[in-house]
């Protein structure tokens, strides 16, 4: 009843039929709500929950992630993946992502939940290109009473043409001036529910081609964070990006030529910067 009755205080608006779609002026969490939803009713695969402006929104690890109008914050209603699908949930949601973003150039995945941007430096375009970040992946699971009844997906994207235009990957950079004027929430919302339908119709072969295709560093070095051993400190180590395993883990490749396998969720993946010479 609790549930029930903290959905129905949502004022929600109706946006789309099949799958159903709604949405909210403002929310603490897209996520949070649509959980309050799904606990108090059944809604249909891939249900989604779009809000004008989200204050609370978490991102990964723990993060806070709040939009501004024009942004796109939404949810997805995910309560099982079809026999055959045995990549990750949370890849099939940033293929469905980078397949609704298709017409923004540079458009790339950075493993595992970031969405980014390449683009050439200004004045400069000869050196590596600079990266900035569209938007964010975070999948969580729901249980009742001990028993996993499904996913919810929570998708951020900074769609607004006023956020500063800023580099590098932890800062974010705006949609508008790259993308098609007809991209808005609304749309580029539809443009993922039914990406993410097409994907999990298809299997895991069509997903991990596109992944392979928007794989950001692909061929370059990178230092990543992995845990210590038996509760020890975290250790940074180095590796070339080689793509992507059979079962959706990052491979790396180290200076030995050792392959590695990253994991979902590894830590602050990022570009190694060469300060002197060598060949990387």
């Amino acid at each position: 009843m609790e549930n029930r009755l903290a959905w129905e205080s949502l004022r929600l608006r109706r946006i789309h039929r099949d799958p159903p779609g709604f949405f909210a002026r403002e929310l603490p969490s897209t996520n949070d709500a649509l959980k309050s939803l799904v606990l108090a009713s059944e809604p249909e695969p891939l249900t989604s929950l779009l809000c004008g402006r989200q204050t609370r929104g978490r991102g990964r690890p723990g993060h806070v992630w709040s939009s501004v109008r024009g942004d796109l914050a939404m949810s997805l209603w995910i309560p099982k993946k079809p026999p055959g699908n045995d990549l990750p949930l949370s890849l099939y949601v940033a293929g469905a992502c980078l397949l609704a973003l298709s017409e923004v150039p540079g458009i790339r995945w950075k493993y595992p939940n970031d969405l980014c941007r390449e683009f050439p430096k200004a004045g400069d375009p000869e050196s590596e290109p600079s990266v900035g970040k569209l938007g964010g992946i975070l999948v969580e699971p729901l249980r009742q009473e001990g028993i996993l009844r499904g996913h919810v997906a929570g998708i951020g994207i900074n769609l607004a043409g006023n956020r500063p235009r800023l580099s590098l990957a932890a800062e974010a950079l705006p949609v508008a001036s790259v993308a098609p004027t007809s991209l808005t929430p609304l749309s580029l919302s539809r443009r993922i529910v039914m990406a993410l339908r097409s994907l999990l119709a298809g299997g895991d072969d069509p997903l991990r081609a596109c992944l392979e295709r928007h794989l950001l560093w692909r061929g370059r070095w990178v230092v990543y964070t992995e845990e210590g051993e038996e509760g020890g400190s975290p250790r940074s180590r180095l590796g070339r990006v080689a793509g992507l395993s059979t079962e959706g883990w990052l491979k790396v490749e180290d200076p030995e030529g050792r392959l590695h396998l990253l994991p979902p969720h590894v830590r602050t993946l990022r570009l190694f910067e060469k300060t002197g010479g060598g060949d990387g």
